[in-house]
């Protein structure tokens, strides 16, 4: 009976509320559309193939989340044509991962060595002592992106290993999400700093 009332009522909630359920699907609609078009789910390998091409086309910066170090996975990046290119036009790469200590890496040598390679070509490096950094990502311009299992400076594909992934999204208000909650914007802007 109060459900018979209110449906009889044409109240301006009523009307919004009939609206919204009429724009419901195409608005549910348009946002998968949206998020399929600018997200990505890639392997270990495609990862690092899409990551270059982000790598060209990146403006000011990028910051690379990567807790664990592995000498040939930096060596293939340093030495990737859209890595130099980028040093070259100015732009800032940021390396951010685990201080080199027993128990905080498994081989402190090799990570001090993948740390001295990366700032030899002029890649910034930022160690996270405390807390132990486990976060994976690669953040590009604040406007993509990429979230997932992947050490994006570590990880070897074999046969035998699970396939760890990223995602990559384009999305401003994402990134400053995940800046603001899963970071900390002091300190990012503590990682994005030149001192």
């Amino acid at each position: 009976m109060v459900l018979d009332r209110f449906r009889e009522r044409k109240g301006p909630l009523r009307k919004a509320l009939e609206e919204r359920v009429k724009k419901g699907p195409v608005l549910r609609r348009l946002r998968e559309e949206f998020f399929r078009a600018v997200t990505r789910v890639y392997d270990a390998d495609r990862f690092h193939v899409s990551l270059l091409d982000d790598i060209k086309n990146a403006k000011n910066f990028l910051v690379i989340i990567s807790p664990f170090l592995n000498m040939l996975r930096v060596q293939k990046f340093i030495l990737a044509r859209e890595v130099r290119e980028a040093l070259e036009r100015g732009i800032d790469i940021i390396v951010v991962t685990r201080f080199p200590e027993p128990k905080k890496v498994s081989d402190v040598r090799e990570h001090e060595k993948c740390i001295e390679a990366l700032k030899n070509v002029g890649i910034r490096v930022v160690t996270v002592k405390e807390p132990t950094l486990h976060f994976k990502a690669v953040i590009i311009d604040n406007e993509i992106i990429y979230l997932g299992s992947i050490n994006p400076l570590s990880i070897l594909t074999y046969r035998e290993i699970p396939a760890d992934y990223m995602i990559r999204f384009e999305s401003e208000a994402l990134v400053d999400e995940i800046i603001e909650n899963a970071i900390g914007r002091e300190i990012y802007e503590q990682w994005l700093s030149k001192q």
